[in-house]
């Protein structure tokens, strides 16, 4: 027996059991998709009263915005997330820390954009979502700054500035923030992990990079950015140089989107992508793509032997990806999207 399965196996029994416990208290798809049937906030709130977000729904009030909402959810899945890291000790510990400094790179990005559209210091904190851990001065320190040089995503970021941009590369410089940490975290995988450990939370850290890549290149096409070589992740899972090459000499994104179709392994995951991004005209598509297929990575992880640090991040993709879903929900009810539409937004496993 590996040695890493057995500290497992020796030091990590409780939190493995946790685990168990909590991802059977996680709303069902069944459950997920009948949240869209109610029409009003105070509904959705009685039907999740009891469950682990009753706590922070009933802070919601009507007139609650999407932000706030959205904010409120992450409570929830941040409660869960710091209760684990609580209970959990040597590698488990480690490997949960790492995993929360993905959220750093959300905080960057959400501070970039707020900043972009001339909203003070004060106002991207209300808004800042509770998943990091992030120093709140190292933040302001940042907000300070004209432009992104100096930090480590200097040779990704130095066509932008934080005082000048519209929209669009707003988007794209999201893309390419988030897209770093999911990097970091990746790297924390494949250059600390081993064993089944490494093997097994490879395939969901190595899915999210290549989307990210792949999400990056189709958007630099969407807004006719001429350099989106110099903002892509340089690591890579199964989006391999020679089909990243072939992407980015693709003219358009439905013709990306064909030629992603023949790919070995991503080909059947994307499987109709052209044409949903021809109804939608947008790339959100790319999101629910990636969830659900980590979703069923997850599921795998389950099926297999429950003592390695994938249970841990199996059961976390399946938390995070929960409060997605309710997000979207109320979101989508705030907005007054119809049922379908609110259904599409949604990541549910098989």
């Amino acid at each position: 027996m590996p040695a890493s399965t057995l500290q497992h196996i020796l030091q990590e029994n409780y939190i493995i059991a946790k685990i168990h416990g909590q991802k059977g208290a996680l709303l069902s798809p069944r459950q997920l998709y009948s949240l869209t049937e109610f029409r009003t906030l105070s509904e959705i709130i009685g039907a999740l009263s009891e469950g682990p977000y009753g706590k922070e729904l009933s802070r919601l009030r009507a007139e609650s915005s999407s932000i706030e909402t959205e904010r409120t959810i992450l409570l929830g899945f941040s409660r869960t997330l710091r209760t684990l890291v609580s209970s959990s000790q040597g590698s488990e510990r480690v490997f949960l820390r790492q995993f929360m400094r993905r959220f750093e790179a959300n905080d960057l990005s959400a501070l970039i954009i707020s900043k972009a559209l001339g909203k003070t210091w004060e106002e991207f904190l209300v808004t800042r979502q509770p998943m990091t851990a992030s120093k709140e001065a190292r933040l302001h320190h940042v907000y300070s700054l004209d432009d992104l040089r100096d930090r480590g995503l200097e040779v990704r970021t130095q066509s932008f500035s934080m005082t000048s941009m519209d929209g669009s590369n707003s988007s794209l410089l999201r893309d390419i923030i988030t897209g770093w940490g999911e990097e970091r975290f990746y790297k924390y995988v494949i250059g600390q992990l081993s064993g089944a450990d490494k093997s097994l939370c490879s395939p969901i850290a190595g899915s999210s990079i290549d989307f990210s890549n792949l999400t990056l290149i189709l958007r630099s096409k969407l807004i006719g950015t001429t350099n989106p070589r110099d903002h892509l992740i340089h690591s890579s899972w199964k989006l391999d140089s020679r089909t990243v090459e072939q992407l980015l000499a693709s003219q358009d994104v439905p013709q990306a989107l064909d030629a992603l179709s023949s790919h070995h392994y991503y080909g059947r995951i994307l499987s109709g992508a052209r044409q949903r991004f021809e109804e939608s005209k947008s790339l959100s598509f790319l999101e629910i793509v990636l969830r659900k297929y980590q979703l069923k990575l997850s599921k795998r992880v389950f099926l297999g032997f429950p003592y390695s640090l994938a249970t841990i991040l199996a059961f976390l993709v399946f938390k995070e990806n929960e409060a997605m879903n309710l997000s979207a929900v109320l979101t989508g009810l705030e907005a007054g999207l119809q049922q379908g539409d609110v259904r599409s937004l949604l990541a549910l496993a098989d």
